[in-house]
């Protein structure tokens, strides 16, 4: 219980921010509008407004943002972490320490049940995620989050808590099922996918502007 109320703290607040923001953002679907108004009340009713807003053609971050915060408060820690994962990927660049300090907060809670669940090397392996996700991103000093510290300072402070629950975890045995790949390699491989959709936006046209099946998963 402690541990949960210590990570409802970042993550909500800094949802609550963002929830801000998809408005400011006017995006142009009455579902953002309706799960903003219901996230704090009735999570589940949340995800569904936003999962409905997923076919916004722009500005495409935010619903998968704001579902991934209603799937949250709802413990539904691998959902919520993927739907970060998607909007890490959307996002612009000024979004994206924010977005990973909630989706490595999300695969945290994950691990926490994991070790309560007694699958230590499971949860090692999310623990080892979690760490990747704030690796691949540098988060701004002059950007403060709700508990008055910089992003910087969260980013770090979140780092060190999860080395230590790393270095508390047996290592995960390295036997891969055929056919299946590294975990981590493949966290790895969409970062810097992530990173080079970034690139070429700059260079030119948004890729991520339009079309589907940018993910295969």
């Amino acid at each position: 219980m402690v541990r949960r109320t210590r990570w409802l703290v970042l993550p909500g607040l800094l949802a609550a921010g963002l929830l801000a923001v998809a408005v400011f953002l006017a995006v142009p679907l009455w579902s953002v509008g309706a799960g903003n108004r219901a996230v704090a009340e009735d999570p589940l009713g949340a995800e569904e407004h936003y999962s409905t807003a997923m076919v916004a053609p722009y500005e495409r971050w935010v619903a998968p943002f704001n579902r991934g915060v209603a799937r949250y408060e709802q413990e539904k820690w691998d959902a919520s972490a993927a739907d970060f994962e998607l909007a890490a990927l959307l996002a612009p660049i000024e979004r994206d320490c924010m977005i990973r300090l909630n989706w490595s907060a999300a695969l945290e809670r994950g691990a926490d049940a994991l070790v309560d669940d007694d699958d230590l090397p499971g949860a090692t392996v999310r623990y080892q995620q979690a760490l990747l996700v704030l690796a691949t991103s540098t988060c701004p000093d002059d950007e403060l989050t709700p508990s008055g510290g910089s992003m910087a300072e969260q980013q770090s402070e979140s780092r060190q808590r999860l080395s230590g629950k790393v270095s508390d975890q047996p290592a995960p045995e390295n036997e891969q099922k055929d056919g299946q790949g590294d975990p981590l390699d493949e966290l790895a491989e969409r970062a810097e996918q992530a990173q080079q959709e970034r690139q070429n936006a700059e260079m030119g046209d948004d890729p991520r502007a339009g079309g589907e099946g940018e993910r295969t998963w």
